[in-house]
């Protein structure tokens, strides 16, 4: 049985996550969000018969200090196998970089970058002494692209690939495997299925190849590319993705 910690659980991509990897079986889950509130919603979104495996957990993982507090948290007084990163925000848009003003400069990149470097800090260490563990953030395809008025999303997604690039070139010969899910393509979850298109992917979709990834260290997911530590989910059709 396998305990996976999973930061940003209650969110609309955490949720399709945690379901997932719940329905496996074989899995135990650490739910971990912000607010208490947050998480108890999760569980009415959940298979009631896997509840028994879910365990939830208040606090901040895109915070230096919340983010060791919860990794002291999940490891006592058991061991954790694997841990997610599901952290940041949606689509972001606020016209042209240098428009931009210095404070949101900084509080976007706290939010979708400088959180993924806490939680990997706080937890990626632990990982190291744990034989065929995993750390797997989930970014976006933003990283390849670059985004006229939403600039400050590709420098963050693109920051976010190299910093996987960078864990995964330090921590190889330790226990730990550092890979990133990019995915690349618009998402449909509970809070965007108002306006979602058919043709978008869904949060089970990620979950789904969030949970072989744990288990198998692979996914059978029909259109993915490696590249290094990255492997970039697209649509079941195919998309144009610029190389890596």
């Amino acid at each position: 049985m396998k305990t996976v910690l999973v930061a940003g659980a209650a969110g609309g991509v955490g949720e399709g996550i945690v379901r997932a990897l719940l329905a496996a079986g074989d899995v135990n889950v650490i739910a971990v969000s912000r607010k208490s509130e947050r998480l108890g919603a999760l569980r009415t979104n959940l298979d009631a018969t896997t509840l028994e495996r879910l365990v939830p957990l208040v606090g901040d993982a895109s915070d230096f200090g919340g983010a060791l507090a919860l990794a002291e948290a999940a490891w006592n007084p058991g061991a954790v196998d694997a841990a997610v990163a599901v952290l940041g925000r949606g689509f972001w848009s606020s016209g042209p970089l240098l428009a931009l003003p210095p404070g949101e400069w900084t509080a976007v990149l706290n939010e979708m970058l400088t959180s993924h470097f806490a939680f990997a800090r706080a937890v990626v260490p632990r990982l190291a002494a744990r034989p065929a563990s995993l750390f797997l953030s989930i970014g976006g395809g933003a990283a390849f692209e670059p985004m006229p008025d939403a600039g400050l999303m590709s420098i963050a997604a693109a920051g976010q690939a190299m910093l996987t690039r960078v864990l995964a070139r330090e921590f190889q010969t330790f226990g730990v495997t550092i890979r990133e899910l990019v995915v690349n393509g618009a998402l449909r979850t509970r809070q965007s299925r108002a306006f979602a298109e058919p043709g978008w992917m869904t949060a089970d979709d990620v979950g789904s190849v969030v949970a072989e990834l744990v288990r198998t260290g692979a996914t059978t997911w029909p259109n993915t590319r490696v590249r290094g530590p990255l492997v970039v989910m697209e649509q079941r059709s195919g998309s144009a993705l610029p190389a890596p």
